[in-house]
């Protein structure tokens, strides 16, 4: 074939060949190269969507985050605010301590090896720094949130750790204020007690801005001024590496200090009134019969705030929940104990008001009365022979009252007790307080479903049967006959000052009441109650002050029953009467109203009146002018 046969031969079957590979190509779809450059295109557009929502759909949202993984908020809580006397003595103040704390977020890696060492640093069991970071694990508090392991480190373990913090991540010592009581645990019912803030107070709300490890008022003036004393928490920003560990401080906002109240307490008295009472159980109170202030509340035994701070032991929580003393609960306010003979006060002026007797009218004592088969004995086996209004309150005549109890009824009864204030709550801003009882017809067929006795009502005209007071109540009592029937609100609240000491608030007296009596009857009864002090018959004489004249009222009320009269000293503790004596002074310019309560005490005049002396005998020596060294000045 010739040459150029073979290359046309040649030429023709390259082009068939081609065309044969281009009509293949069309059948199979896009090739290989172009399937590359769609995936990358497909691939650059996603991430240049990605990078548009991260860089300006959602920037925000992320710098946020990133900020939150460098920089950290740590919460500087605040000073608490102090409690001062009307003197400005300090009785809760603050001072700095040292705590023990574990950030979760930082050492979770090696918390076993950390605990294990802090352990030994500092005498804690193991098992008990474990429980407490497992504890906060469980009750769902955030990892940032440092656990407290320990609180108030004395000097040698604080320096034990301090020591080996470096060695020791997520551990960290921070300053916390601590209450401390410059005088002493003279009012540790009055003030109340802080502790650490529980997850079913969190979730109660009732303590709004409060977060795990806050401590916080639980009871007394702590507690209903928690919000005023506790202040305002400040922050620090600061910035942290990868590992948690701190770089800089960035930025500080310091705490604002709570407010300072001033309370109208006296410490003297309040002091003298706890010295007074001893190792007896029981309450004194006193106020001012010119405005209702406080001057002194006392509850024996009393507590030791502190102890709340740290993990109670078993033989300390059995001590202080003790069935027979109770030391913790405010007797003051929040138990309630028959009136007794300081009753008579009400039955007295009730009586003279409603015209039932006069002052002159009189009861034949011969130590007992008989209503029906009943026998209703008088406390003194020898009678008191013929007794008027005078001498039934000075010698405290039983049967004198059961008799004109009986001229009354329990409806006049109960309406002049109301009068005073028996039977409901004084309004007193302290938690807990009890009403006690007036008992009434109604109530009794409610209660009971029974219908009223009459010797019921001779049982209420001493003071005895369903009738119940606070001390609180009966010092209220007291006042009011002492400024002849003016029923004031009691109030502890003296000023409360800003952390500049501006007065921000200065509570005015609250007049609850103007009870209806005549002035003449207050200053009949009145005389009786000096009379009680002073005559030489008179049942209070162990309430006698030299150079003042003093008005007061013994009591004994009988716990139980008893079918022959026994000695109480003679008697089981808990089977004691219980001593009462109500007291003011000075006499004839009352600026003093004083109640003691000794449970199972015995007689309230040599019990209960010696206390209610040297209380008023403090509050004396409280009014004495102080003369300074510098001549023509007095403080």
């Amino acid at each position: 074939m010739p040459m150029n046969e073979q290359r046309r031969v040649h030429s023709r079957s390259s082009y068939l060949s081609l065309k044969r590979f281009d009509s293949g190509k069309k059948d199979e779809g896009p090739g290989p190269f172009l399937i590359v450059v769609a995936f990358v295109a497909v691939s650059f557009s996603l991430i240049i969507l990605r990078l548009l929502d991260l860089q300006y759909v959602h920037f925000k949202y992320y710098q946020e985050r990133a900020e939150n993984n460098r920089y950290r908020s740590v919460r500087i809580p605040s000073l608490r605010g102090l409690i001062l006397d009307r003197a400005g003595r300090p009785l809760a103040s603050v001072r700095p301590s040292f705590d023990l704390v574990y950030y979760r977020e930082r050492g979770l890696k090696d918390q076993e090896r950390v605990l294990a060492r802090l352990s030994e640093l500092t005498g804690i069991d193991l098992p008990i720094l474990q429980a407490r970071v497992i504890e906060a694990a469980e009750d769902g508090i955030p990892r940032y949130i440092p656990v407290i392991l320990s609180r108030d480190l004395d000097w040698p373990t604080l320096a034990r750790v301090e020591c080996e913090l470096h060695r020791l991540p997520g551990v960290d010592i921070e300053v916390y204020p601590r209450r401390e009581y410059p005088q002493g645990l003279i009012a540790p019912h009055l003030i109340g007690y802080i502790d650490e803030v529980s997850l079913e107070d969190l979730k109660s709300g009732e303590f709004k801005g409060a977060l795990p490890g806050d401590l916080v008022g639980k009871s007394g003036i702590e507690r209903v001024f928690e919000k005023t004393l506790r202040g305002v928490p400040g922050t620090k920003k600061v910035e942290i590496d990868a590992t948690g560990q701190l770089v800089r401080l960035v930025k500080i906002e310091p705490p604002l200090p709570g407010d300072e109240l001033y309370l109208t307490i006296d410490s003297r008295v309040q002091y003298a009134a706890l010295k007074a009472m001893g190792d007896k159980v029981g309450a004194v109170v006193a106020l001012d019969p010119r405005d209702g202030s406080l001057i002194a509340m006392v509850s024996t035994p009393g507590f030791d705030p502190g102890v709340f701070l740290e993990k109670l032991t078993d033989e300390k929580w059995k001590e202080l929940n003790d069935k027979r003393l109770r030391p913790l609960l405010n007797k003051a306010i929040q138990d309630v104990y028959p009136l007794g003979s300081v009753f008579k006060i009400v039955m007295a002026l009730g009586a003279l008001q409603g015209g039932f007797v006069t002052p002159q009218t009189t009861f034949t004592c011969n130590s007992y009365f008989r209503l029906g088969r009943r026998i209703f004995r008088c406390w003194d086996w020898r009678g008191h022979g013929e007794t008027d209004l005078y001498k039934a309150l000075v010698q405290s005549c039983d049967v004198y009252f059961y008799q004109v109890g009986l001229k009354m009824g329990i409806d006049n009864i109960s309406r002049f007790a109301q009068m005073f204030g028996l039977g409901e709550r004084t309004g007193i801003k302290l938690p807990g307080e009890r009403k006690g009882l007036v008992p009434t017809r109604e109530w009794k067929r409610r209660v009971f479903k029974e219908p009223w006795q009459k010797g019921e009502t001779l049982n209420t005209s001493i003071g005895q049967g369903f009738l119940s007071v606070t001390p609180l109540q009966a010092a209220i009592l007291m006042a009011t006959v002492a400024n002849e029937g003016t029923l004031y609100e009691p109030n502890y609240i003296e000023e409360v000052r800003d952390h500049s000491g501006m007065v921000i608030e200065r509570p005015s007296p609250t007049v609850k009441a103007r009870v209806p009596i005549n002035h003449s009857y207050f200053r009949i009864v009145k005389k009786a109650l000096v009379g009680v002090v002073e005559d030489k018959k008179g049942t209070g004489k162990r309430c006698r002050i030299k150079g003042i004249e003093v008005g007061g009222k013994t009591g004994t009320a009988q716990v139980v029953k008893q079918k022959k009269r026994t000695r109480s000293e003679k008697l089981p503790w808990e089977y004691r009467d219980h001593a009462w004596f109500v007291a003011y002074a000075p006499a004839n310019r009352p600026r003093i109203a004083v109640a003691v309560l000794i449970e199972h005490g015995g007689h309230g005049g040599s019990a209960a009146a010696p206390v209610a002396k040297e209380v008023i005998e403090a509050w004396l020596e409280t009014q004495r002018p102080v003369v300074n060294t510098m001549p023509g000045r007095a403080l």
